[in-house]
């Protein structure tokens, strides 16, 4: 809720931060610096800053603090979601919750001082937001935590949960923004209300959310990581293992794992489905920017109708995490027996993925045949229900590695995020500026192919296969429930 609060207002004052520094710059240089420094009212219309260079300045303003957080969170988080297998979830989360507070506390700084904190103090912040793993790492902190406390079965509804909420908050959180700023007069309140959100949150892990990890399970993980680095060293020069602390694509090793099972295809369904949530999340990410562009330009929108547009699909999207995906799950969704082959994503799983990405093309594809207002919100509400997919991924790749390693695994799903952040907009809104005068549509074909190749790439994932001993705890414990030995209103974080 904080996030969607507070996401018009950043980039609001953000503009208005430069057009500020930009005016004053042009008044210095015609005055020669006998002037008096001009100050906008921030969050008022200010027309004077209504100028292209205005808007490319701030624009590429944004792309330096988007590059930044997402290269040093692409670095960061998967060695962070490691260090959490090891020493629990709780430390990390307070750390990259830290890191977004600290940002809005700069740009306060930088609101009401403007002649002692320059604009350009943001991208310091942001800099220290990507070293401290940024949203998505809590992201995949939340769902580590949820991994250590829900068996296969309930997993994917868990993580669907927290996707619903997620998207619930980026749904009403910008009318709480509004509602504010109208009765206060003032948009600092939104970043105030945002730090104090951060405050909670860290308050509660502090003095209420209890370890989800048992000290027997870290103790485990700092074996192995021992072992594997005991291993390792005689076969390492340390220039290599220098070149692999900056080696942002290390991490991906986890995807490779080297021992236990039928290694191939193991190999092949966490590649796949890694790379599937890449494409899913980079578009969903990286096309924000060009659906709103293009449906202003197309059809007009108003800023209020488009608010509209979001609301209706992000409500959609809510539905299907919150209503459909646990139906699917409570009703399809066969117990195991004694048996039954275990660990790894379930037929189900394969089903759900694929459906998903069905939902991401047709509804794309209506973006590219719409010529109208109601064929293309059609099309982003067909296109939402394609936010099934994304639980069911996260939540299937952990079924395929130990326990011990959920953290490390979820850290690089947040370094593919970081560079999806990076990667989708520019390239979306690349493809959309060079071709908006010949076929403004290009854009949408593009995203209707990479949907499609990650379509037919989900057909080759391979229900039941996993790494030799992932999941046995857990059907033990589904069996432990039905034999009554097991409480089910016992909770599960720290057991071992």
């Amino acid at each position: 809720m904080a996030l969607g609060a507070a996401a018009v207002p950043r980039v609001n004052m953000v503009f208005a931060l430069v057009c500020q520094d930009y005016l004053n710059r042009k008044e210095r240089e015609a005055t020669n610096g006998d002037f008096t420094p001009i100050r906008l009212v921030f969050g008022a219309d200010n027309p004077e800053c209504e100028i292209p260079e205005i808007g490319a300045r701030a624009a590429t303003f944004t792309l330096y603090m988007n590059i930044i957080t997402g290269i040093l969170s692409a670095i960061t988080s998967p060695r962070l979601g490691q260090y959490s297998d090891r020493m629990g979830r709780r430390m990390f989360l307070i750390l990259g919750s830290f890191g977004a507070c600290l940002c809005e506390v700069t740009l306060i700084l930088c609101l009401k001082y403007p002649d002692y904190f320059s604009y350009w103090f943001l991208l310091l912040a942001s800099a220290f937001e990507g070293i401290v793993g940024a949203f998505t790492l809590i992201l995949a902190l939340v769902h580590s935590y949820a991994s250590d406390c829900t068996s296969f079965a309930k997993r994917s509804s868990a993580f669907s949960l927290f996707h619903g909420f997620l998207f619930l908050g980026i749904a009403i959180g910008p009318a709480i923004g509004g509602f504010a700023i109208e009765k206060t007069d003032d948009i600092a309140v939104v970043f105030y209300g945002v730090i104090g959100v951060h405050a909670v949150f860290i308050s509660y892990i502090l003095f209420v959310l209890p370890e989800s990890l048992s000290k027997e399970k870290m103790e485990l993980a700092n074996e192995k990581f021992a072992e594997e680095r005991r291993k390792s060293a005689g076969s390492v020069s340390w220039l290599q293992s220098a070149m692999g602390v900056v080696n942002v694509f290390k991490p991906l090793n986890v995807l490779w794992p080297e021992e236990g099972g039928n290694l191939t295809k193991i190999r092949t369904n966490m590649i796949l489905l890694a790379a599937i949530d890449f494409v899913m999340f980079g578009v969903g990410f990286g096309s924000i920017t060009v659906i709103l562009l293009y449906s202003k330009v197309e059809f007009h929108w108003t800023t209020k109708f488009a608010s509209y547009f979001t609301s209706f699909v992000n409500a959609s999207r809510v539905i299907g995490l919150f209503v459909i995906l646990p139906l699917l799950t409570r009703f399809f969704r066969k117990k195991p027996r004694p048996g039954d082959p275990v660990g790894g994503c379930d037929n189900l799983d394969t089903l759900i993925i694929r459906g998903a990405l069905s939902m991401e093309v047709l509804g794309t594809l209506f973006f590219v045949v719409a010529r109208d207002s109601p064929l293309f919100m059609a099309g982003g509400i067909i296109a939402s229900f394609g936010g099934l997919g994304s639980p069911t991924i996260q939540s299937s790749l952990t079924k395929h590695s130990p326990s011990e390693k959920t953290g490390q695994l979820l850290g690089v799903i947040a370094l593919l995020h970081s560079l999806a952040r990076v990667i989708g907009p520019t390239a979306f809104n690349g493809i959309y500026s060079k071709t908006a005068k010949t076929y403004p549509q290009s854009v949408f074909v593009v995203l209707v192919v990479l949907f499609i190749i990650a379509w037919l790439g989900a057909w080759f994932i391979t229900p039941y296969v996993a790494v030799d001993g992932v999941g046995d705890e857990a059907v033990e414990r589904l069996f432990a429930e039905e034999r009554g030995e097991l409480d089910e209103s016992e909770p599960l974080v720290g057991r071992n």
